[in-house]
């Protein structure tokens, strides 16, 4: 009798990615949310049970999780959420003020004005997420601030910049968590620093956009934005 197992389908690779997915989301969100806090043990069976998928893809997303700094693995099947000291949110913010810069020089030149436009349709959601200010308003501003520094890492057009910052862009995220008290205080400066950036990219100063990037994150390191 053979016993080996049937190759997988396209279906059931597209289940698998739609699960690991489901699953990275899930602790993502539950980190920003504060279901989870610094330090817990988060285990691939619990996420399993609460998303509704088998465990290989919740393993993905462990992993995924990991090379973005929101968790630590201990194993096989458990984590441990990240927690950072005062001395690696300044070195984690410095070392991503001085890449970023490169990237923003780079960008100024190369990106599109569609890129531009999708910069600008962004900070325009953060802003009117501030205006109604939810109780979902952290993970708003995770997701509309990942995704512009994602605009920018992109329209640098280097794969070694990417390879090197693609993950490093999510860490901060978790840090701002300790400042969440304050979050909507500063979200206006924030703002008005991705304002400027998008400026600079439309009058293609490449030194005006780096001066202004490394501003908006070193201002970053006391404070939530």
């Amino acid at each position: 009798m053979d016993t080996t197992a049937a190759p997988a389908t396209r279906q059931d690779l597209d289940a698998r990615s739609l699960g690991s997915e489901r699953a990275y989301q899930y602790i993502r969100d539950s980190i920003y949310l504060g279901r989870f806090k610094p330090g817990q043990i988060v285990t691939a069976g619990e996420v399993a049970g609460v998303v509704g998928v088998s465990r290989t893809p919740v393993r993905e997303a462990m992993q995924r999780a990991s090379a973005d700094g929101l968790i630590e693995l201990e194993g096989f099947r458990r984590a441990r959420v990240s927690s950072f000291s005062d001395a690696d949110t300044n070195d984690l913010f410095e070392i991503r003020a001085v890449l970023e810069a490169i990237v923003a020089e780079r960008a100024s030149t190369q990106i599109s004005e569609e890129e531009i436009d999708r910069l600008a349709a962004l900070t325009d959601a953060l802003e009117e997420a501030t205006r109604t200010a939810g109780p979902e308003l952290f993970r708003e501003f995770a997701d509309f601030n990942s995704a512009f520094h994602t605009v920018i890492l992109k329209a640098a057009r280097s794969r070694q910049l990417m390879l090197v910052l693609e993950h490093l862009i999510e860490t901060p995220l978790i840090l701002h968590k300790r400042f969440e008290g304050t979050l909507q205080v500063n979200l206006e400066r924030a703002i008005n620093h991705h304002r400027e950036i998008i400026a600079a990219f439309r009058a293609r100063d490449p030194k005006w956009a780096r001066a202004t990037m490394t501003a908006h994150l070193m201002s970053a390191r006391s404070s939530p934005l």
